[in-house]
């Protein structure tokens, strides 16, 4: 007897749920598609927190954050891929950021409605902790998961306070907590030579940023082709994919980045008790919380990848996030403050800049060979935990 087999995937459950896609999107953003319609409904109907309460609605805010910007890359990839060149780079440059820059702009904007500075310092340990966390924990975390199937994975490497302290009399040293009081003691100085630099370097660094993209996707592209083994493999090629047609990825792409201004509003709306009750460090809750859950897509993508024994594929997209952070992002929230002045100045805190500096030695010395296994990314995920700890028991910023 002849016959057809029906096979009904979408109630099937295993294992590799996780790769089942629907229409191209992955499973897991269309399920949480209703979890962001919750938080939105419930951040505006219930203003008065009677159905729930701030800390929740801070909590399902950053939740929804994670498939709207699922959907924002898959957009702008789909655009990218169906545009020019020039187009591809500005989309890729506009909306790459999207969900910290949303964010971050609205804590800024609502940090100097109220007058408190810790709104600035939040945005600032938010952004390192992206940047140490792009550099450490998604190669890291990639680089264990796919050294447990595979025992040596390649790439290409060219992709790739105190207290108590007696004050000086010239006052240039707070007692509280042991930095360099630049703006008030000495505000001439900064105004009239630091911040017109800082000025000037923001807007060179953007302008960098899109010669690089030039650069690596144009002209010189063949340099980041990925090799295995010395030898060229076809099927590792990085093209692109176009998940959707060009006006259906722009209405999405439209549509996310306003639910995601929305989500973002919600998550700053909320934050106040949040940061108010806390026992713990708002520096702790800044780079971790704040900076790595909306980069959980990157990080699936990278594991993925990293399983496929594209390795090079998954510290690309780390690197990248964050090259954007640092000729992007702080760029853009500088010259932001020159059309809406807020607290936010380029002037970080030694833990920042030290954690920071620390993770990038680091990261290039891991990648000096081209060649990995888990036990090197085992390094970069303790490191990673390290200065995690440093932050947990590090005491909140002065003011906050």
């Amino acid at each position: 007897l002849e016959g057809e087999v029906i096979l009904c995937c979408y109630r099937a459950v295993n294992p590799y749920y996780y790769k089942y896609a629907v229409d191209g999107i992955n499973v897991f953003a269309v399920n949480l598609l209703p979890l962001v319609l919750v938080t939105l409904v419930l951040g505006y109907v219930d203003s008065h927190n009677r159905l729930t309460s701030s800390p929740v609605k801070f909590t399902l805010a950053l939740l929804s954050i994670m498939p709207l910007s699922y959907y924002i890359g898959m957009a702008i990839a789909s655009i990218s891929a169906q545009s020019n060149f020039a187009v591809g780079a500005v989309v890729n440059a506009t909306f790459g950021s999207i969900t910290e820059l949303t964010f971050y702009i609205t804590a800024l904007i609502k940090g100097s409605r109220e007058g408190n500075r810790c709104y600035a310092e939040i945005v600032k340990s938010a952004l390192t902790g992206t940047l140490v966390g792009c550099v450490l924990f998604v190669p890291g975390l990639c680089m264990v998961i796919g050294g447990i199937r595979h025992q040596e994975q390649r790439f290409n490497r060219r992709s790739a306070g105190c207290h108590n302290v007696t004050q000086n009399p010239l006052g240039h040293y707070l007692c509280h907590n042991c930095h360099f009081d630049l703006m008030e003691n000495n505000g001439t100085l900064y105004y009239s030579h630091v911040q017109p630099l800082v000025y000037t370097v923001s807007l060179l660094l953007p302008a960098a940023y899109l010669i690089g993209l030039f650069f690596t996707l144009k002209t010189h592209s063949h340099i980041y082709d990925i090799h295995i083994s010395d030898c060229h493999m076809p099927g590792h090629h990085h093209s692109a994919v176009v998940h959707w047609s060009r006006w259906r990825a722009l209405v999405i792409l439209l549509l996310s980045t306003l639910c995601m201004s929305a989500c973002a509003d919600l998550a700053t709306e909320h934050i106040s008790p949040i940061l108010t009750n806390s026992t713990i460090s708002q520096y702790f809750i800044g780079v971790t919380v704040l900076a790595m859950v909306p980069e959980l897509p990157e990080i699936v993508n990278g594991i993925q990848f990293a399983l496929q024994n594209n390795l090079s594929l998954s510290i690309e997209i780390g690197n990248c996030i964050a090259v954007q952070v640092c000729m992007l992002q702080i760029p853009i929230l500088v010259l932001f403050t020159i059309f809406y002045p807020t607290n936010f100045t380029l002037v970080f805190s030694d833990l920042h800049v030290y954690a920071s500096m620390f993770s990038v030695v680091l990261m290039n010395y891991i990648f000096m060979d081209g060649k990995c296994d888990y036990f090197q990314g085992t390094v970069l995920v303790m490191v990673y935990f390290i200065l995690l700890a440093v932050y947990f028991f590090a005491p909140s910023p002065s003011g906050c």
